[in-house]
């Protein structure tokens, strides 16, 4: 078991009965609703010249090590302080993504859009962190294509 990512852009509300490729978005637990913005919780289908990206964050430890590395890099501090003291953190680099469920949910284009600039701005300073397989930077930059993609209009979804 572990976390599995799609990210999609263009999406369009889905009317009457779902079929198999309905993305179904929703909130899991109501302190992230607000991650959601730009796109409400419902049934959607990729618009037209909409895309998609999928992959695997990896197992949830596996994940949590890289939000992990996140939290440090970017805000010298582990995730935690950033759970336990959200109102501090609200809108710094990364926040949203490291005080998020790290199982299911999803966040929408105007949260993707502020993180998929959080991660341009660091891309440097990520690529340069010392990591012999490159894991971290590996996953950085999927993470970054998955916001930049649904800064379009679409979402982020954890599954």
């Amino acid at each position: 078991m572990g976390l599995d990512i799609t990210a999609y852009s263009k999406l369009q509300p889905m009317y009457g009965r779902p079929d198999d490729d309905a993305i179904h978005l929703y909130v899991v637990e109501e302190e992230f609703r607000a991650r959601g913005a730009g796109i409400d919780p419902g049934l959607y289908a990729l618009g037209k010249d909409g895309d998609f990206l999928d992959f695997r964050a990896g197992s949830y430890s596996g994940y949590n090590q890289w939000r992990r590395e996140l939290s440090r890099l970017a805000l010298g501090v582990e995730p935690e302080e950033v759970w336990r003291k959200w109102p501090e953190y609200a809108g710094k680099p990364f926040a949203e993504l490291i005080h998020f469920a790290d199982n299911e949910g999803y966040i929408g284009p105007t949260v993707a859009a502020k993180l998929a600039a959080d991660f341009a701005s660091f891309d440097e300073k990520a690529a340069a962190m010392p990591d012999s397989d490159a894991w971290f930077y590996d996953r950085y930059k999927l993470w970054r294509s998955a916001f930049e993609l649904a800064a379009d209009g679409g979402a982020v979804r954890f599954h």
